[in-house]
């Protein structure tokens, strides 16, 4: 079973990977400062909140903030996720349809609607107030009938009203646009709590017009199931805990923001369409999914999806890359690391054009050799500082498209991206020290 409660099974009673709080906490702050005081103490354990005041819906929060604990969701390492990802997102499985399902074992519709009674947190100090930040949101192609799923910031206005931001690049604001253009309301589902291999799929990068919810069944190795909604002709998880069905009006506008951002800063206040929702279905004893917004936990949830289709670009101009990643130093969008094993000179230089190419959020990218850890960020920067030729090993493209939530940006969408190539001249180099033996020494019949 692909459920929220499973994996919270799996990983219950390993401290590394959950934490549970008993004490109730106020949905105004203090729930994400235990996880901030955890992230200041670098570590990273998702945290179940049992009580959250106001309600008695229990909140489970920073699921994603860990690499192997997402690795442990597709059952790999973090060393072989990125590969696991690649291979099960080019096997898409079929969603299938069922009758009755958990998420719709409460429904409630006219006015009992009430966005009140679920626990939206505040996340940080200048938030212009509670957002729901995990909230997989699918649309409809209104010219095709084809589903995107997506994940959107969700600014709680009313009992049933919440803003919505539908960024510029994102698949939702071409179908947003769509029925816009034709002065058609658009009607959304908003699903909430899923196995983080449902979150994986709904952020993956993949081209406009594929549905990602095959792309969640690759994942799964199985189908996803779906049930229809209640109130809008659209599909989704059966599995999720919480449903929130509306519609967006033409012409529906509210104040959304300032944010917090996963780039670490405030976003900035924005006149944003507002959905109507009609609906609200769940489980009888939900458990409420929050992604801790502007933190490691947002950064890993949203940069982990895009590794494999940047990977498959960048093999395009080098057979022998060997891996992508892209930091959460980096925000998991604007720096991406890629290792090759070289071959020519001047290669370095197409990957870090192909690299740039594969996502218009990498702002700097830089390129090693096989023998550097990518996941490190001292082998990486020991590689730029003792192989880099700052004089000629660089890229620099001014003026470039990014997208409009990057701090440094310049008129919405443009910014100047560097590529480093770090990787040593395959001839002419001195020869890297090493140890005899070290590799294979076992410690344990040293030490006392």
């Amino acid at each position: 079973m692909y459920d929220l409660k499973s994996f919270l099974d799996r990983i219950k009673g390993n401290k590394e990977h959950l934490l549970e709080v008993g004490k109730e906490v106020d949905r105004k702050f203090e729930g994400c400062a235990v996880l901030r005081k955890l992230e200041i103490d670098r570590k990273q354990p998702a945290v179940l909140f049992h009580k959250v005041e106001g309600t008695d819906i229990p909140v489970v929060a920073n699921m994603f903030a860990d690499r192997e604990r997402i690795a442990l969701a597709f059952g790999t390492d973090g060393n072989n996720l990125n590969k696991i990802l690649r291979e099960r997102e080019e096997k898409p499985l079929e969603p299938v349809m069922v009758d009755n399902a958990p998420v719709q074992e409460v429904v409630y519709t006219g006015d009992d609607v009430d966005l009140f009674k679920l626990p939206i947190w505040y996340h940080n100090e200048k938030d212009a107030g509670p957002y729901i930040t995990s909230g997989m949101m699918v649309t409809v192609d209104p010219d095709t009938g084809i589903r995107n799923v997506g994940m959107y910031r969700h600014m709680l206005q009313g009992k049933a009203q919440l803003g919505i931001h539908l960024a510029e690049t994102g698949h939702g604001r071409v179908n947003f646009d769509k029925y816009m253009n034709k002065n058609e309301p658009m009607p959304i589902a908003i699903t909430i709590g899923h196995h983080p291999l449902v979150y994986m799929g709904a952020l993956s990068f993949v081209p406009y017009g594929v549905d990602e919810y095959k792309i969640t069944g690759g994942y799964m190795q199985e189908p996803l199931r779906l049930v229809k909604c209640k109130t809008v002709n659209m599909e989704v998880p059966a599995d999720a805990e919480i449903v929130l069905e509306g519609m967006i009006y033409p012409g529906d506008t509210c104040e959304d923001a300032p944010f917090g951002e996963y780039t670490t800063v405030y976003g900035k206040l924005r006149v944003n369409p507002y959905i109507r929702i009609t609906a609200i279905t769940m489980r009888k004893k939900p458990i409420y999914l929050d992604v801790f917004s502007g933190h490691v936990d947002h950064q890993f949830l949203g940069g982990t999806p895009r590794l494999a289709s940047i990977y498959r670009a960048v093999r395009q101009a080098c057979p022998t890359v060997q891996d992508v990643y892209m930091p959460p130093s980096g925000c998991c969008r604007f720096t991406c690391f890629v290792r090759i094993k070289k071959r020519h000179e001047g290669e370095a230089k197409n990957v870090l054009a192909a690299t740039f190419g594969a996502d218009a959020f990498i702002k700097m990218a830089v390129v090693v050799d096989e023998d550097i850890d990518i996941f490190d960020y001292y082998s990486v920067l020991l590689a730029i500082s003792t192989r880099w030729k700052p004089m000629g090993n660089v890229v620099i493209i001014p003026q470039a498209k990014t997208n409009a939530l990057d701090p440094t940006v310049e008129n919405e969408f443009l910014v100047t991206k560097i590529g480093i190539d770090a990787t040593k001249p395959l001839v002419g180099f001195p020869e890297t020290i090493e140890v005899p033996g070290a590799a294979e020494l076992n410690l344990s019949q040293y030490l006392v």
